[in-house]
């Protein structure tokens, strides 16, 4: 049973919805995932578009993407009890000074209800940042279809309705 992580489904929706911007992400590979939630949260807080000029204003998905599921994958954690232990990890590596291979966000086996919610909030969160209806729509019908995929991987495929 693999891992699902956030990682790998905004890879693959990028690559399936936005491969313009696969060159960007190239870029962002490096990081652990720590710094990638650190930088590309921060930049969805402060709501700043990329562009030269009016005229010229490109929105992302990429991490509005990231946002919305690195969320996804951390209130898992803090549900299943992880959370804490994760926190802890991390403290005691900042006072240690030792630096540890960064555990990846993983996303859980989701049901169908959760994959709409995860649907919702992407479809929520591209609208917030100006990412057009149906380009948004798109962002969002193919992190339910991965995930949706993820789940019949499982073995626990859920009802394949139309999120």
């Amino acid at each position: 049973m693999a891992l699902l992580t956030v990682r790998g489904v905004v890879t693959d929706v990028v690559a399936t919805v936005a491969p313009e911007e696969l060159a960007v992400w190239a870029g962002l590979e490096p990081m652990d995932d720590a710094r990638l939630d650190q930088a590309l949260s921060r930049r969805m807080r402060r709501r700043e578009p990329l562009g030269f000029g009016l005229e010229t204003v490109v929105v992302l998905i990429t991490p509005v993407l990231w946002a919305t599921l690195s969320e996804v994958a951390k209130r898992a954690a803090q549900t299943a009890g992880e959370g804490a232990a994760t926190r802890v990890t991390r403290r005691l590596r900042r006072w240690t000074g030792r630096r540890g291979a960064a555990e990846p966000l993983v996303l859980p086996p989701l049901d169908a209800a959760q994959i709409r919610q995860v649907h919702r909030m992407v479809l929520e969160r591209c609208n917030a940042a100006g990412i057009k209806d149906v380009r948004a729509a798109a962002v969002a019908d193919g992190v339910a279809a991965r995930l949706l995929h993820a789940a019949s991987d499982e073995g626990t495929a859920p009802d394949t309705s139309c999120p």
